[in-house]
């Protein structure tokens, strides 16, 4: 009966393990969302989306480890399961959702930080550019007169 037992809080324990995974994993979802959101609001190269991709599989490869490793003492086959059913839960539940919203606020940063950092450097930028115009202007005044006997 004791072993019973044993294996009972063993499978409750290992089911509440599994749903944790589950939660992580659709919490890495949600940080795959951030950058996709990213993506979608400031356009890059590839090379700046193979970095992003690099910092995203390390940062969820570590979360996986860690969890795994802390609940478990090893990497179990059942915890990566858990993980990833997560992941795809949360992408095609409330990911599309979560990439609206987040979308939508990191344009509306976007335009209140910057716009207003846009305004100010096109301001300066018409500056020197007026002060490069009247130095040319200068310049062919200046040459005219010394051309002239």
């Amino acid at each position: 009966m004791d072993m019973l037992r044993e294996y009972t809080f063993s499978l409750e324990y290992e089911t509440r393990v599994y749903l944790l995974s589950v939660l992580l994993g659709a919490a890495i979802g949600v940080l795959y969302d951030v950058f996709r959101a990213l993506r979608i609001v400031f356009p890059h190269k590839n090379i700046a989306v193979a970095a992003e991709d690099v910092v995203f599989s390390f940062l969820s490869c570590s979360a996986a480890y860690v969890f795994a490793t802390a609940f478990t003492g090893k990497l179990r086959v059942f915890t990566l399961v858990g993980m990833a059913g997560g992941f795809v839960l949360e992408h095609f539940s409330v990911g599309n959702l979560a990439m609206f919203l987040l979308s939508k606020a990191v344009k509306t940063l976007k335009g209140w930080v910057l716009m207003p950092l846009k305004k100010f450097i096109h301001k300066i930028g018409q500056k020197i550019k007026a002060s490069f115009v009247k130095s040319h202007i200068n310049l062919l005044k200046n040459k005219k007169n010394l051309q002239s006997p």
